[in-house]
């Protein structure tokens, strides 16, 4: 059987990660395959669908495990009402990264930004000059917030620089805690199961 992973290229990194350690612990007995989406589709709708859609009709697969936050695109039940999809539950990819309260149990203040390593990787993607959404923008984007929070799930190498570059352009106080991968990958262990029947067994 084949699988695909169709999502937001944020996953990337973590879902890499996640995959070798399925195919190294042979934990199910399918392929799998990833598809991934620019971020930037994010901040046109009507681009996001028409993205979404495309891959949809193009992927070559038995089950696609589908990717996005709930609130990605406020259509997503509408349009993808006739794909047979698995869908992760979360209503953006911080929950589907670490769910809905933080690593330590505690529910997350409205006020504060949170996000992974993969977000400060790629921040960049997101806020393109090209698609409408200049350092103003970005300022703008993050005025609601008093601080961020970089959740660390040793994904990859984080260092003062980035995290710094980050805080010129937010203007916003960035801190660190530390993080897993688990609940991320639990989420995916289910998503795969119910892709192959085996949810419920």
């Amino acid at each position: 059987m084949k699988i695909c992973f169709l999502g937001c290229g944020i996953f990337q990194l973590e879902l890499e990660k996640v995959i070798a350690e399925f195919e190294q612990e042979k934990r199910f007995d399918c392929k799998f395959s990833t598809v991934y989406l620019p971020l930037r589709v994010h901040v046109d709708l009507k681009k996001l669908q028409e993205k979404v859609i495309e891959a949809l009709n193009t992927v070559q697969a038995d089950k696609v495990i589908f990717m996005f936050g709930e609130k990605c695109h406020p259509l997503f039940y509408e349009f993808l009402r006739g794909y047979d999809l698995v869908r992760l539950r979360g209503s953006s990819c911080w929950e589907i990264f670490l769910g809905e309260l933080l690593p330590d149990g505690r529910a997350r203040d409205p006020k504060t930004f949170y996000m992974t390593p993969s977000w400060l990787m790629r921040w960049r993607e997101f806020f393109d000059p090209g698609w409408g959404v200049d350092e103003v923008g970005m300022r703008q984007a993050f005025a609601f917030y008093d601080k961020i929070v970089l959740v660390d799930t040793g994904i990859c190498e984080i260092t003062d620089e980035e995290i710094l570059e980050f805080f010129e352009h937010t203007q916003i106080p960035i801190e660190i805690e530390t993080g897993d991968l688990t609940y991320f990958k639990n989420s995916m262990i289910e998503a795969v199961q119910e892709a192959l029947g085996l949810k419920n067994s």
